[in-house]
């Protein structure tokens, strides 16, 4: 895989989809930019790559021998947005960056997938401004400040689940004993600024919304399992379905 200059492309994500049972096998690329699949079925097949700083190449593949096929694929240069919307549940009005107090910065769906991160210190490490200090390694008792404000039990951050406090009391005491699991968020927004003061108390240092997972329309679930070695064990199942107007999502989270 090469980029526009003929450069290899080094930890690109390479993605096999099967058209006929819509199976999706992954890999990445190694520094030579090169990747392979094993094993792989005659069929019908969409082969995805893509890159930090890249737009998302397609490729059909009708692999109708048992010989192999090489691929050579070129990733162009990502484009940047003129404008930014923020929808993302109870904290969003629609508003153009320029209109927007403050700052804001999100950890999308694919990002938060990628970065196969154990705990939430490990995800807001990646925002700018953001300083997280651990206390017990599984990212349980948050302590999370903003632009050098003291981190210690968040109490300076107001961190919300959906637009909603979490914390036990956060009109009174606003300092947090527990965190979630970083497995069960679909994305997280992190909204910097004064403006942030009018989702709640205690926002001197901003906003933290952790947006859960949409219940699927139809009965689904799925189980992720992780094991190493010192005895490391990372366990993330989930089921939901809809009914009518209502929609329920069963979460449960091991580590």
């Amino acid at each position: 895989m090469l980029d526009q200059n003929s450069a290899a492309v080094g930890g690109a994500l390479v993605t096999l989809h099967d058209q006929r049972t819509k199976r999706e096998w992954t890999t990445t690329t190694d520094a030579s930019g090169v990747f392979n699949f094993k094993n792989v079925a005659l069929g019908t097949y969409r082969l995805m790559a893509t890159s930090a700083g890249f737009t998302l190449v397609e490729r059909e593949l009708n692999l109708s021998t048992g010989e192999s096929q090489r691929v050579d694929l070129v990733l162009l240069p990502g484009s940047l947005a003129e404008s930014v919307v923020v929808t993302a549940g109870y904290l969003a009005t629609p508003e153009t960056l320029e209109r927007i107090p403050g700052s804001i910065e999100i950890i999308d769906p694919r990002t938060l997938e990628q970065s196969r991160a154990f705990t939430s210190s490990e995800v807001l490490r990646k925002v700018t401004g953001i300083n997280v200090r651990e206390e017990e390694g599984f990212g349980l008792r948050p302590n999370i400040g903003n632009r050098g404000l003291n981190p210690t039990r968040a109490t300076k951050v107001l961190l919300l689940e959906d637009g909603i406090p979490f914390t036990y009391a956060p009109y009174g005491d606003n300092a947090s004993y527990y965190h979630p699991p970083i497995d069960r968020f679909e994305s997280v927004e992190v909204l910097k600024g004064s403006g942030q003061i009018l989702y709640g108390p205690h926002t001197v240092g901003g906003v933290i919304n952790y947006i859960t997972r949409t219940p699927p329309e139809k009965s689904a679930g799925s189980i992720s399992l992780t094991g190493g070695n010192r005895s490391y064990f990372n366990g993330h199942a989930n089921y939901g379905f809809t009914f009518g107007n209502t929609g329920l999502l069963f979460d449960y989270t091991r580590k």
